[in-house]
């Protein structure tokens, strides 16, 4: 009997109430229930996600304090003041600064300068410190972007010294704004707002449009908003959707230069490659050392330079990668030599991990072993700092307001946070989060849900379905490509193969209708002499393109004995 990995949970399709929406739409009903999971429940709406234009973002003006912004910075073109961007070191924050750059310029601001902190010296956001720098350099405005909105301290800062400061930020609102000039935050809209789930790049983009009026530097947008994993609904449909397009169309130098480090040519390039190619080259700029390579790939227009910076970058990025790799199989050789099935949760600290990359480590420990997972280092302020993973049905903000006296600093979200703490109170956290765990999870067999879209027959998938699907790209957050599950197909045995000693490959067959599947990384998992003759696959369908020619294909996730 072949277990699954997954819990699986399938989505009903009420094929009766699909049906007049498929017809008046010329499609299939099948795609129908896939647009109304999405929340598309109109056919207006569902026209809307399939062909996403320009005319569906929503005037930057419907956003707070947006004409108080413009109205400064028209001030300040008027009177040429200096202006400072201040980004974060993340992907979002470093194109939400190109952005918001290139636009302030782009609108007349002659003297613009940019820049961010640096993650182990500084830490997060605008600083007391950043703002007195400020001062100094003679800049009358600093306008934030993708942070701001918790920098009460550098806030207040600022109108001691007389400078001016815009806040542009998506982050969530604590209960006092900072007294800034402007607050530009969609999470003070309603959650209903059509801009509430911006990326802070997103935000950037809303501000640059109220300036000029025309949404330049999509592709950019595009960039922070599939890096940052919002989710890709809404707006952010439109700009990620738009921005690949622009990405093709235009082949921007610093983008095109950066995609063939990655050995792909820009015109190939899609959600995948800029969550898993792109954004980990931007990213490794400011987990490694700081953003400032990323931040001047994308303004530079000097061919040499944006290919010096892309090689480097994609160097850092290879460092990182060999770091990470190392940091984990420790991390994994320690684990082995404690962990019981029966822990709810993994802490793990070593003085010398380096602080860059243990969010990504905790990320795969968290993909291996299925717990809460914080992974700590040791900072040079002699403090431990974590970062932590959950998994769904966990809170972990909530388990770490239950350890709060054990901790310095800690914040974050259900799915993510950050710790800081005294390296003598670790073996106590680690107690208390354990607790904290067990309460939340309980006891028994922890097996992760896989949510499925529906139950469909292999008739069903064919080449016009695999097509319609395509039409719902780009694929990320709260809108990932679509997994359906088929139940009671046959093995053909004759066509198992293992290949390269790692991937799994084999045929199924339901009421006369065959299809290849592919596994990767699989193949020690389902052993291939013990797979079920009779089985319940879950998988998403694709075109695997060779020669030419297009053949469906189904990618597995899981599967277990029918």
């Amino acid at each position: 009997m072949t277990e699954s990995l997954y819990h699986w949970q399938i989505a009903a399709f009420d094929h009766a109430a699909c049906a007049p929406l498929a017809r008046s739409l010329g499609v299939s009903p099948l795609l129908v229930h896939l647009l109304r999971l999405r929340g598309a429940d109109t056919a207006e709406k569902m026209q809307d996600f399939l062909h996403p234009r320009l005319a569906h973002l929503g005037s930057p003006f419907d956003l707070p304090d947006m004409s108080v912004a413009v109205d400064r910075l028209l001030l300040a073109r008027k009177h040429q003041e200096s202006v400072l961007v201040f980004g974060d070191y993340d992907v979002d924050g470093i194109t939400a600064t190109a952005l918001l750059t290139r636009a302030l310029r782009r609108f007349g601001i002659a003297r613009v300068s940019s820049d961010m902190p640096d993650r182990f010296s500084e830490g997060y956001g605008l600083t007391a410190a950043r703002v007195e720098k400020a001062a100094e350099e003679g800049q009358h405005l600093i306008v934030t972007v993708d942070n701001g909105t918790s920098a009460h301290e550098a806030a207040e800062r600022a109108v001691e010294l007389g400078i001016d400061l815009i806040v542009t930020d998506h982050h969530s609102l604590e209960e006092k704004l900072p007294p800034a000039l402007a607050v530009i935050n969609p999470k003070r809209c309603t959650p209903d707002h059509p801009a509430y789930m911006l990326a802070g790049a997103g935000v950037a983009l809303k501000l640059s449009i109220a300036l000029n009026g025309t949404p330049n530097d999509l592709d950019i947008a595009a960039l922070g908003t599939v890096s940052d994993i919002v989710p890709l609904l809404g707006e952010n449909r439109v700009i990620v959707a738009l921005g690949i397009r622009h990405m093709i169309q235009h082949q921007r130098l610093g983008i095109a230069k950066l995609a063939q480090a990655a050995r792909f040519h820009i015109s190939q390039v899609d959600s995948q490659k800029i969550g898993f190619q792109l954004g980990p080259r931007l990213n490794a700029a400011g987990r490694m050392e700081t953003g400032h390579d990323a931040l001047r790939l994308l303004l530079t227009e000097d061919a040499q330079e944006a290919a010096e910076l892309a090689e480097k970058l994609n160097a850092v990025n290879e460092e990182r990668r060999a770091i990470e790799t190392k940091i984990y199989e420790e991390a994994v050789s320690t684990l082995d030599s404690f962990f019981k099935e029966e822990q709810r949760s993994i802490v793990l600290s070593r003085e010398n991990w380096h602080q860059g990359v243990i969010g990504i480590v905790a990320s795969r420990i968290l993909s291996g072993f299925r717990r809460p997972v914080i992974i700590c280092c040791m900072g040079d302020d002699g403090l431990l700092h974590g970062s932590g993973r959950g998994i769904p049905g966990f809170d972990m903000v909530a388990a770490l307001n239950g350890c709060a006296e054990y901790l310095i600093r800690y914040g974050g979200h259900k799915a993510a946070a950050g710790i800081t703490l005294a390296p003598e109170r670790l073996d106590d956290f680690r107690s208390a989060f354990e607790e904290q765990a067990a309460l939340q999870l309980g006891k028994g067999k922890l097996k992760p849900q896989l949510e499925l879209d529906a139950l469909v027959s292999l008739s069903q998938i064919d080449t016009a379905f695999v097509t319609a699907l395509k039409n719902m790209a780009p694929f990320g957050q709260h809108n990932q490509e679509p997994i359906f599950c088929a139940s009671g197909v046959d093995l053909l045995p004759a066509s198992i193969q293992v290949l390269r000693e790692q991937h799994l490959k084999f045929a199924v067959q339901q009421n006369g209708v065959t299809h290849n599947v592919i596994g990767f990384y699989k193949a020690e998992r389902f052993c291939s002499a013990s797979l079920p003759r009779h089985m319940d696959l879950v998988f998403s369908p694709f075109f695997n393109t060779f020669n030419g020619n297009n053949a469906i294909q189904l990618l597995l996730h899981d599967l277990r004995s029918a």
